[in-house]
């Protein structure tokens, strides 16, 4: 029973993530072990399965078919196992995630303190990263990303949003003196990479400026740290998250050079691999950090 349950959980992995290879990182096996799951599973069914080529592989007419029944049964025999756990008072195994370093230090950590703290027998490997890894190849539970999230083959959930501000230093604006929006495109601008491409305002006519000073940036950085630093060294100006410029706002150390310029609020968002059964250790971590993660400046 066993051969067989590992033959089909072979099978769905390679048509849920593309790939002979990603299959195989995911389930952490050898890439020939899954092809001879898959062989074995053809054999015994005696079916195609698949129709490969040097490079891709599609699914026959039975493949697609027996791919749909294949997931209904083996998610109803995880959830049946799941059931069976939450008997157990303490999570076990692994949970591996990525967050910024900023918003880590910040806010996960401490969470995570205490989620260990309730599960002392969960082990935990956390990795500070800014980019949307590989999930699979990187053998995450989940990332936690801010801000707008690319097209990827992952899905979320939306934990919380969060505001950003335009700042500067209030020695560097008697510099530049600020009547109107317009007079921004003066003032040297310190380029985040990670907004690049976001939407940061509902008017046009501001999208349009700070796409241009984007362009004409001197300093551009993925870090809000560096970000941060530069602006009280009266580098420029720059947008950055309020949570994490709060103690510098109330001390004066950075000003909004238009006080009545809002921008759009950014999301808190955590991606996790495609697939409708959720690991509980990843499932209880997430509805752990949505209920506390609900209000952020």
């Amino acid at each position: 029973m066993q051969n067989q349950i590992d033959r089909i959980r072979s099978f769905i992995a390679v048509v849920d993530t593309g790939s002979f290879t990603q299959a195989a990182k995911y389930l952490r096996l050898s890439k020939s072990m899954v092809s001879i799951h898959i062989k074995a599973l053809e054999t015994e069914l005696n079916v195609s399965l698949l129709n490969r080529n040097t490079r891709r592989f599609t699914l026959t007419e039975t493949g697609e078919i027996l791919y749909q029944d294949f997931r209904q049964v083996l998610v109803q025999l995880e959830q049946t196992l799941d059931k069976a756990r939450l008997g157990q008072q303490n999570l076990q195994g692994t949970l591996r995630l990525t967050s910024t370093a900023e918003f880590g230090e910040h806010y996960i950590l401490p969470l995570l303190h205490q989620f260990m703290c309730l599960h002392p027998q969960l082990k935990v490997q956390y990795i500070f990263n800014s980019s949307i890894d590989d999930l699979i190849n990187h053998k995450l539970d989940l990332a936690i990303r801010l801000g707008a999230l690319k097209d990827s083959n992952y899905r979320y959930r939306k934990l919380a949003d969060y505001t950003i501000k335009l700042v500067v230093s209030p020695h560097l604006l008697k510099k530049y003196p600020i009547q109107e929006i317009a007079d921004l495109a003066a003032v040297p601008y310190l380029a985040n990479s990670n907004l690049r491409h976001s939407k940061l305002s509902q008017q046009d006519k501001i999208n349009q400026l700070f796409s241009q000073l984007h362009s004409m940036a001197l300093f551009e950085t993925n870090t809000i740290s560096a970000l941060k630093q530069m602006a009280l060294k009266q580098m420029g100006m720059t947008i950055l998250p309020e949570w994490y410029i709060q103690q510098e706002i109330t001390q004066g150390e950075l000003v909004s050079p238009i006080p009545e310029l809002t921008l759009l609020n950014q999301s808190i968002n955590v991606i996790f691999p495609h697939g409708e059964h959720m690991p509980r250790k990843t499932r209880l971590f997430i509805d752990f950090l949505k209920e506390r993660i609900n209000s952020m400046p």
